[in-house]
């Protein structure tokens, strides 16, 4: 293939633009703090071309990785991933030639071979996305000391990772490896560097994430791929460009949508309104957030002269008692903040409840495994609001 229809190709869709393989041009060492990783290592690159997720942008980086292992005679291996991802480009490295300019040309060939299989097979095929299983059979390919090039928004749609139906997309990280590694349903990176590229970036129909969500998609990430013995770094970089296809379909992760404070009526104060707590702990997940939006309830109560009662709640851990114990405290978190926002101390009752209230979701699964979305969602307060004067 000549480098006219390489760069035709590579124009054409969404591959890297790769380096001609003229081995006295130096490649940079890849830097991606806090993971070592080498070029003399194999590596598997693994892209979601699909709905909902921009069209993937290659960050030099990770092409000059790609072109540097292959040099190095290493394996690449490109990861589609969808509902069910698979290998499309896992051939053998090139093989060394003694002659230099014999064993770039192979070297080329073998990167023209891998520019093919993305124009023809990247594409999504399968609705839905099961990032899990596209790191697992990656982690098969490139081994210990190997690397993983994850270029996806992270939105897992199907079992056992759902980040719509499960609510995964508000899940504390930490809980959400803790539930995968008690289901067996990790992945072996032990000895992996997985770089994560675009994640939390989406393309419609799926709704835009902001900061604080992109934020944990990552973390989720991060921690999963920290229980599994690989090293997760991040790449700030990623595609903001319309989705590469429209099909198959993959369902759309929505964001919890944050709660107005009502006049003289009950609200509940909980992850979508930044009001959200660490487990086991009445320590908000995001301080300054929590104090932002309990300002916007601080206005509201001294306009409208209202009064507060807050419950606080919290997921299925520990002896009942115990739960009680913390929802107090988690409802005195909040009503420390009002009143330091200005409101009287007078016109705030606090209570807990643990578990034991009618908005409590069920959050333990079989063998009472704790569900992390459903226990975010169960860390909350609820104000009810009374009015002084009518």
């Amino acid at each position: 293939m000549n480098r006219r229809l390489l760069a035709a190709l590579t124009a054409a869709l969404l591959v890297p633009s790769l380096a001609a393989c003229d081995s006295e041009n130096a490649i940079p060492a890849p830097n991606f703090t806090p993971c070592t990783v080498a070029h003399d290592q194999p590596m598997a690159f693994v892209v979601g071309a699909r709905a909902n997720v921009p069209k993937p942008e290659v960050p030099e980086a990770v092409n000059n990785l790609m072109t540097g292992v292959a040099r190095a005679h290493k394996p690449i291996t490109l990861v589609r991933l969808d509902g069910k991802p698979e290998y499309v480009f896992s051939e053998d490295a090139p093989a060394a030639a003694e002659n230099p300019d014999t064993d770039a040309a192979e070297v080329q060939q073998y990167l023209n071979r891998m520019t093919v299989a993305f124009r023809d097979k990247i594409r999504a095929q399968s609705p839905e996305a099961n990032v899990l299983r596209a790191l697992t059979i990656a982690s098969q390919k490139v081994g210990p000391g190997g690397t993983i090039v994850l270029m996806d928004s992270g939105l897992q749609t199907v079992a056992p990772l759902r980040f719509g139906e499960d609510n995964v997309l508000t899940a504390d990280p930490a809980e959400v490896s803790a539930f995968l590694s008690k289901e067996r349903q990790l992945p072996d990176l032990s000895g992996r560097s997985v770089v994560l590229v675009g994640l939390g970036l989406t393309a419609p129909p799926q709704p835009e994430l902001d900061p604080r969500w992109q934020t944990n998609v990552f973390d989720v990430w991060k921690s999963v791929v920290e229980a599994a013995g690989g090293c997760a770094a991040k790449v700030l970089h990623g595609s903001t460009a319309a989705a590469a296809v429209e099909s198959p379909a993959v369902s759309v992760v929505k964001p919890p949508e944050p709660v107005q404070p009502k006049t003289c009526g009950t609200v509940e104060l909980g992850e979508a309104d930044n009001i959200s707590f660490k487990p086991d702990s009445a320590e908000f997940r995001d301080p300054a957030a929590a104090r932002t939006t309990l300002q916007r309830l601080a206005d509201t109560m001294r306009a409208k002269k209202q009064k507060a009662d807050l419950m606080g709640t919290t997921a299925s851990v520990g002896p009942p008692p115990g739960r009680v114990e913390l929802s107090a405290r988690r409802a005195a978190a909040v009503k420390t903040v009002l009143v330091d926002l200005g409101i009287p101390a007078d016109t705030i009752t606090t209570r807990g409840v643990g578990t034991d209230w009618p908005g409590h979701v069920t959050d333990l699964g079989p063998g009472d495994v704790l569900l992390p979305g459903p226990a975010a969602r169960n860390r909350k307060v609820v104000a009810a609001l009374t009015c002084l004067e009518q």
